[in-house]
């Protein structure tokens, strides 16, 4: 039993697969596996005679000594790490695996094979590469390594740093699948912003998404203390910071905690909205009265991120959730004017709840975090408290207003249009049902028959010829 489960196991950590290695006959043996368990069989890399047996409880992995290794100690010498290239012998695993994986099993000292002294490392909490040569056959494992530090809250040593730095742009040859995995295993842990700084300061993060490139070193207006990347980056940790205590900026927080508890998958797609919002800023760039402007980079950054989401392989649901977020998150700021002059209208922040949907709580948490990671020496000492108030305000309208109104059956259907007023089916039928739930948002309208009332008079309203209406 070697590699990852081996490090796990000494960690204390969940166990859920094992890598056993054997001199040869790897695929055969994992087919005999697979139908004395009734396990799945699934071949991985017939050319390097790599095959999984899925279980109900437990996945295994079962492969030959990789590269022409004559024997396991060679063979893990090959791997990435040294806390990755560590082996136990079947008879020590044993008990370990004949108990459900549970780490209490096993009372004497296995024996370990340990060619690389991973102990060593793994009790001094440290990731070291076994050699650079080993990096280069393989480029994902610059990623991986980050990926390490991120879940385990390990060092990476120096010279490990080095190398990675010196083949950071090696990285393009390995397959985009790949690399979101990793990415999204770092976005998942819990050390996500401190992670992508030092890959940042590596050339890693620029080497995987080069559009960041250009947000190094530009400066921005006063309400800002860092250059556009460095912002973008303290992001990610406030982003962070409020995922682990909303209730820290936000009151009442309960809906944010829940969206927090129901969206967990959706956590790695914030802060990848922490770290791109501003992608769109060095291609917006323009000045006005001797200070920088980003006219439309919210705009153009969601444009942007829907290309990296292609080129990475993102899903697609993850890919338009991150550009909407990308997209929206200078609403706030703009409404935080009229949140000044005793708004905003029910108007404003119904528009704004009909973009951001169920989803506003994840919006104010964005908004939230661009404003956090802005310290400059312009922002209003009080921009985050109003940031709360504003929230506040589009929570209750959110569950007062529009949520009863959005739950309950129309008050009048397409069809109903089409019936009463004559309406032939088109784009205006649409239009019409958005005002008709305005109306009944504002309170303007309850029932059924004023429902019809309301909108005899607004078919004469400016609203509503603004647009050509097809009539039968």
């Amino acid at each position: 039993m070697a590699g990852g489960p081996v490090r796990d196991w000494f960690l204390g950590r969940e166990v859920l697969d094992l890598d056993l290695v054997v001199p040869d006959g790897a695929i055969n043996l994992a087919r005999h596996f697979a139908q004395i368990t009734t396990g799945h069989f699934v071949m991985l890399d017939e050319k390097e005679k790599v095959a999984r047996v899925v279980c109900k409880d437990l996945v295994l992995d079962f492969s030959q000594y990789r590269y022409a290794a004559s024997n396991i100690e060679e063979d893990l010498c090959q791997r990435d790490f040294t806390i990755n290239a560590m082996a136990l012998p079947l008879s020590s695993a044993i008990p370990f695996l004949n108990n459900h994986l549970q780490l209490t099993t096993c009372n004497s000292q296995p024996t370990v094979i340990d060619p690389t002294g991973g102990l060593t490392d793994l009790d001094n909490q440290i990731i070291r590469a076994i050699s650079q040569k080993n990096l280069e056959s393989d480029p994902l494992r610059l990623l991986r390594a980050c990926r390490f530090r991120s879940q385990l809250d390990f060092e990476i040593e120096q010279q490990t740093w080095d190398y990675i730095r010196d083949l950071s742009r090696s990285v393009d040859s390995v397959a985009p699948e790949r690399v979101s995995h990793e990415l999204r295993l770092i976005m998942n842990s819990e050390r996500a912003g401190r992670t992508l700084h030092e890959m940042v300061e590596v050339g890693l993060l620029q080497a995987l998404i080069h559009e960041i490139t250009p947000m190094e070193g530009m400066a921005q207006p006063g309400y800002h203390h860092l250059d556009v990347l460095g912002h973008s980056l303290a992001a990610v940790e406030a982003m962070e910071d409020l995922i682990v205590d909303p209730c820290s900026k936000f009151f009442p927080c309960g809906h944010t905690k829940h969206w927090i508890a129901e969206n967990s998958s959706r956590i790695s797609d914030l802060k990848w909205a922490a770290l791109l919002h501003d992608v769109g800023k060095p291609s917006c760039k323009g000045e006005k009265q001797g200070r920088p402007t980003f006219y439309c980079h919210d705009h153009k950054g969601s444009d942007m991120v829907l290309k990296i989401g292609r080129r990475l392989r993102w899903p697609k649901k993850e890919t338009i959730f991150v550009a909407k977020m990308v997209k929206l998150h200078m609403r706030a700021f703009h409404l935080l004017k009229d949140l000044r002059q005793g708004g905003p209208t029910k108007r404003a922040m119904r528009r704004l709840l009909m973009e951001t949907g169920a989803d506003y709580p994840a919006f104010f948490l964005l908004s939230m975090a661009d404003s956090m990671s802005g310290c400059g020496p312009l922002k209003p000492l009080e921009l985050d408290t109003e940031l709360a108030g504003l929230w506040k305000k589009v929570h209750f309208f959110y569950q007062e207003r529009l949520k009863p109104v959005k739950t309950k059956p129309r008050l009048l259907t397409g069809h109903d249009l089409q019936r009463i007023f004559g309406l032939s089916p088109g784009p205006f039928i649409g239009k019409t049902l958005d005002a008709l739930e305005q109306a009944q948002v504002e309170g303007e309208v309850g029932t059924r028959d004023e429902a019809v009332s309301w909108l005899k008079a607004w078919f004469d309203s400016d609203e509503a010829t603004g647009t050509n209406v097809s009539q039968s």
